[in-house]
């Protein structure tokens, strides 16, 4: 008896979370999220290679952020900044040159969208148009430009907060991307 009663919850959650009815009584299907990917527990070092490079928030190595399924992102997933103490670091191994970056941000109001990028010791007050859009955009207005003479590996963070004025928490954040110029 107890096998039928699990096996009916069993069957009875599966078709709670993979469909469900109208009002007119049609089924319809509703897609189980993928799985996220691992989170890293060291500092991701990667190489900047031909003319421009793109790198998942999600994969960097994260504190204190939320890493959420989103259809619509690029990889599926995103991350949330969740407080002052949120970092998202990368490594990156860039060519001399001269480089513009920007974020893919998803922002509901002008109080949860700026935050910092910092291109080793440097920051870069970073944030999406006036007022957000409140879907995935390009942070063209605050492009984080900057030149280097020889070859470097550069520590990107991304956190609420600079050392001289605060930023916001609460928005979600896709990629971030550097081109060079």
């Amino acid at each position: 008896m107890k096998k039928i009663a699990f096996f009916a919850l069993l069957v009875a959650s599966f078709a709670f979370t993979s469909c469900h009815t109208t009002k007119e009584g049609e089924f319809i299907h509703i897609e189980t999220p993928p799985e996220p990917p691992a989170l890293q527990t060291e500092l991701p070092i990667i190489e900047f290679t031909g003319n421009g490079i793109k790198y998942e928030c999600e994969n960097m190595l994260l504190k204190n952020f939320l890493v959420l399924y989103d259809k619509d992102a690029s990889g599926l997933f995103a991350t949330r900044l969740l407080n002052e103490a949120a970092t998202a670091q990368v490594k990156i191994k860039f060519p001399a040159g001269t480089y513009a970056g920007l974020l893919n941000e998803k922002a509901m109001d002008s109080k949860h969208s700026a935050f910092y990028v910092y291109v080793d010791t440097e920051p870069f007050r970073v944030y999406p148009s006036n007022p957000p859009l409140g879907s995935w955009e390009l942070t063209t207005r605050a492009p984080i430009y900057f030149t280097i003479d020889e070859p470097r590996t550069i520590l990107i963070t991304i956190q609420a907060n600079s050392d001289t004025r605060l930023g916001h928490t609460g928005m979600s954040l896709d990629y971030i991307q550097f081109i060079k110029r």
